[in-house]
């Protein structure tokens, strides 16, 4: 081996400086310029050697390589013969040419291979324009990124993995925002775990342990408490990766659910105080999609049939099925009529309910817009009436009475105007005849027997008229007209010309409205209110009678007032009661009816009648009447 590395370097050749006559014009710019390409091609391969290393994301490195490699030995070649100038190593330069061809071939043969992709990479403009691509693409998905990082922190909505070989929990930014945590805090199973409500920790630790074991999937709405110890709903969705069969990682997502819980939690709350409500009003509710023919009933609208909620399916034929024999025809009619017309509708009907009772029905049904579809929808409820229609046929019936007993009351009043009077016009004129034509014969107990019949029978007259006035009232018509109060006056003050001379009574009113009323009950109101002030007069005092009126709002208040003896406060509503007295007849003449008469004209007319009194100091019954219409 070291005889053959000899013979390599043998010099036994003359020099290859002979060949240019050692003249230096000729040596000194050969030597110059192999020297210099010698330089040259040692650092062009060590430029591209580091390029190479430099860039790992070059595809085809392969070729730098060979290029260095077959410039390198291009260079040894031109050292090589800077030697041989002096040193005829012609071997040395015969195996480095090889050497430089073999490597020379090398390259070709890969250039040959590298020339199809090599046609595949873009010229400068348009890497260029891929550049300018790659960072448009690179753009929009930064801002995709923000579009999804923005949007999963509006819906509250993060994401987790934990690494089951390492046991390493991540969360993303959102699930440490909905713990009230700092982004980036470490976690740990157990810690995360720890922040689950106590009544819902053994919910959570149970699904995740059975997605580790089974791979089986949660997805549960949980009570959280916040690291700022609030409380609030959340989701958590899980689901197990698996590598080779086996359990790797849980990832999953994590929702922040409170708004939609607490609304969904008011909204069970509402429907059951509707419920509650409908129940207790008797009312049931539903909806029915006519073109689906699908229908919806309130669980009050199963009761008011006699089913039990969802016992049924709801439907036409299953509520038409109970309806009154007599009823139906007429019911289907109309509900077809509304909804060709899609208008609204109001049936009264009869049903016999799925237990058996009887009961009378209002059922309303309207038209409305369905706001997913252009389907006809009706809204209705449904009201339970039967009380209410026994309690008006009860009224019905009470009001027939009412009629026969008004009847009655009017033939009572026929009798006594005529039949009951005149037995009393009889007795006193034979009393009159037997006082004038037998004088002579009676002693003075005779005559005072004769006039207490004769003034007991002006009484009971007085007191039929009394009853017949009461009678009439119930019975008779109003003739509502315009009244003006200071004519009525007129006409009562010479009724009572006798009263009011002999007591020598001041009457007192001015300017009195014109009031909507029944001219013949007003005329009859301020008489009987007058004619007890003048007859409960106090002995030493001047009577005085005053009429005043006060405008109260949309109405008149009137007063009549007196300087009488008064009423005690005890005996105010009793004065009002037919037939009670607060004197004898021995004091004040009257039949006791007098006020209770009063009373009725004043609530014939819309209004309220009260008394306010002093005893010693007068009194004043005040009532209210309405104005007439301009």
């Amino acid at each position: 081996m070291l005889e053959l590395f000899r013979h390599v370097f043998d010099s036994n050749f003359m020099p290859h400086g002979h060949c240019y006559f050692w003249e230096k014009e000729i040596l000194i710019p050969i030597v110059i310029g192999d020297g210099l390409t010698f330089i040259s091609y040692m650092l062009i391969p060590v430029v591209l050697w580091r390029y190479v290393k430099a860039r790992n994301d070059l595809k085809f490195s392969f070729v730098f390589k060979a290029f260095a490699a077959f410039i390198f030995f291009c260079g040894i070649g031109h050292l090589v013969d800077i030697v041989n100038i002096w040193e005829p190593y012609y071997r040395v330069s015969a195996i480095t040419k090889m050497c430089t061809g073999l490597v020379s071939l090398g390259t070709i043969v890969l250039l040959f291979k590298f020339f199809p992709k090599a046609l595949k990479i873009g010229l400068p403009g348009q890497v260029e324009q891929i550049n300018k691509e790659l960072k448009r693409q690179n753009h929009e998905l930064e801002e995709l990124n923000d579009f999804y990082n923005d949007t999963m922190k509006t819906v509250r909505l993060g994401y987790w993995h934990l690494d089951l070989r390492n046991n390493e929990l991540f969360w993303s930014p959102v699930v440490y925002e909905i713990h009230e945590m700092e982004p980036g805090t470490p976690i740990s199973v157990e810690s995360a775990i720890s922040y689950y409500h106590p009544d819902h920790i053994h919910l959570i630790t149970g699904v995740v342990q059975e997605a580790i074991e089974s791979g089986k999937p949660f997805d549960l709405d949980l009570k959280l408490i916040t690291a700022k110890k609030n409380v609030i709903w959340v989701r958590a969705i899980g689901k197990t990766v698996y590598e080779k069969g086996k359990a790797i990682r849980l990832k999953g997502l994590f929702q922040d659910i409170n708004e939609s819980k607490l609304r969904e939690q008011r909204l069970l709350e509402s429907e059951s105080a509707l419920n509650e409500a409908e129940t207790i009003a008797k009312v049931g509710s539903w909806r029915w999609y006519v073109d689906k023919d699908e229908h919806y009933w309130s669980d009050e609208r199963f009761r008011i049939l006699g089913y039990h909620p969802n016992e049924i399916e709801p439907s036409l034929k299953a509520s038409f099925q109970l309806i009154h024999s007599d009823d139906r025809e007429s019911v289907q009619q109309m509900v077809e009529q509304a909804i060709a017309e899609r208008a609204p509708y109001e049936i009264r009907y009869r049903i016999k309910t799925k237990d058996g009772q009887h009961k009378v029905l209002i059922d309303k049904g309207v038209p409305s817009e369905d706001k997913y579809s252009d389907e006809t929808l009706y809204l209705g409820v449904v009201r339970d009436i039967t009380e209410e229609h026994t309690r008006e046929r009860e009224l019905q019936e009470s009001l027939q009475a009412l009629e026969r007993s008004n009847r009655e009351l009017q033939d009572f009043a026929y009798v006594a105007s005529h039949d009951l009077q005149e037995p009393l016009r009889v007795i006193t004129s034979y009393l009159q005849l037997l006082e004038i034509g037998h004088a002579e014969k009676l002693d003075d107990e005779a005559r005072h027997f004769i006039q207490s019949i004769i003034k007991a029978s002006a009484r009971m007259k007085n007191l039929i008229n009394d009853l017949l006035t009461i009678s009439k009232l119930d019975t008779s018509p109003k003739e509502i007209e315009p009244v003006d109060l200071n004519e009525v006056l007129k006409i009562v003050c010479d009724n009572l010309e006798f009263s009011i001379n002999e007591s020598d009574a001041q009457i007192v009113y001015d300017n009195l409205p014109t009031v909507e009323g029944d001219r013949s009950r007003l005329e009859q109101l301020f008489q009987n209110l007058m004619s007890n002030a003048i007859k409960f007069r106090r002995h030493d005092v001047q009577p005085r009678v005053e009429i005043t009126a006060t405008q109260k709002g949309q109405k008149f208040r009137i007063a009549v007032s007196d300087n009488g003896i008064g009423i005690e406060s005890k005996y105010t509503e009793r004065i009002f009661t037919i037939f009670q007295r607060l004197h004898s007849r021995d004091e004040y003449d009257g039949t006791g009816i007098g006020l209770a008469i009063c009373k009725k004209i004043v609530e014939s007319h819309g209004s309220t009648f009260t008394v306010e009194s002093e005893v010693g100091k007068g009194t004043s019954f005040i009532f209210d009447l309405k104005p007439v219409n301009k």
